[in-house]
């Protein structure tokens, strides 16, 4: 189920829906000055000025609640997160999932909001869009080189009723495994689809799929164990092709990058399937985003390191 595409002077929702805004304030402020200017309209959710327990923008009530009014708002075109978090996945119990299903709209976030993008697909079939938010997103500076990438795309998969087509690189990616795939795309950050693993929440994948997945820096054998739990809950069996982002974070404030670390093990951990891996691809955190709509036709070829969605995220 595809939402409707974004015209100018469209109104976007903004909402928290897991963690706080109050951390990231001045970024968040401008992130939604920065969608005025592009000519939207904003409508702020009540969840961007709340702060519960230290790790959450309002309690697990007013979360759902925020997300549940903006898809009941008919002025209400799109949805973009503020950011991610932890506990998404304690809002999950209050969603009205028909009133989703009966409203289907552009909702774009990363990280923690992957939980959203799973459950809606589980529970209504909406195409979630795992790319921008408006704090690390919008809220960047919009002339450099990394936001252009990424908000060029946000606009023309949401913009246009028609298949993106070639997914172009802002960095140099890499080959893990040769071969080619066709599937649709499912996945997100790795904690974040962990947690949904055996809940009502996790989609029957009945086709094959694309596997997308993220991380922040963590020790090794934490993600180890995490990417096992798929491959022993079945996930890999469904996997044509893999796609894997850039696995970076901050330690004692200095980005570091561990995506090269990660080869060895999930080339082990997969080493009973032939599927394709492309890998150090444009999305994670502390990077632009690429734009992955869950449940899209999507395909992909080592040789150049391509990857092509094959739908149109919105429709006319």
């Amino acid at each position: 189920m595809r939402p409707s595409k974004l015209n100018d002077g469209d109104t976007i929702g903004v909402i928290a829906p897991s963690y706080p805004v109050l951390p990231f304030h001045e970024m968040y402020l401008q992130g939604v000055e920065n969608l005025r200017k592009f000519g939207f309209k904003v409508k702020e959710g009540e969840t961007v000025r709340l702060q519960y327990f230290g790790h959450m923008a309002g309690t697990d009530a007013q979360r759902a609640e925020d997300i549940n009014n903006m898809f009941a708002d008919e002025e209400v075109k799109a949805i973009i997160c503020a950011l991610g978090g932890q506990v998404a996945i304690r809002t999950l119990r209050y969603l009205n999932f028909d009133l989703v299903k009966a409203n289907p709209k552009i909702f774009s976030g990363m990280s923690d909001i992957t939980t959203f993008h799973v459950a809606f697909l589980a529970k209504t079939g909406l195409v979630g869009l795992h790319q921008t938010d408006v704090t690390f997103g919008f809220g960047t500076d919009m002339n450099s080189k990394e936001a252009k990438y990424e908000i060029d795309l946000f606009f023309k998969v949401t913009k246009r009723a028609e298949p993106l087509g070639l997914l172009p690189a802002f960095t140099r990616w890499e080959v893990w495994r040769d071969g080619k795939a066709e599937g649709r795309l499912f996945g997100g950050n790795v904690p974040s689809l962990q947690a949904l693993l055996a809940t009502p929440y996790f989609p029957k994948l009945s086709e094959n799929i694309i596997f997308f997945w993220e991380a922040m820096t963590q020790p090794l054998d934490v993600l180890d164990q995490r990417l096992v739990q798929f491959r022993e809950a079945g996930l890999f069996d469904k996997v044509k092709g893999m796609l894997v982002g850039k696995i970076r974070g901050e330690e004692d404030k200095a980005l570091k990058d561990m995506t090269g670390e990660v080869k060895k093990v999930i080339l082990n951990i997969t080493n009973e399937f032939d599927f394709p891996i492309i890998a150090n691809m444009d999305f994670g955190h502390f990077t632009p985003n690429l734009p992955l709509p869950m449940g899209l036709k999507a395909s992909m070829d080592t040789e150049g390191a391509r990857v092509w969605l094959k739908e149109s995220y919105v429709e006319s």
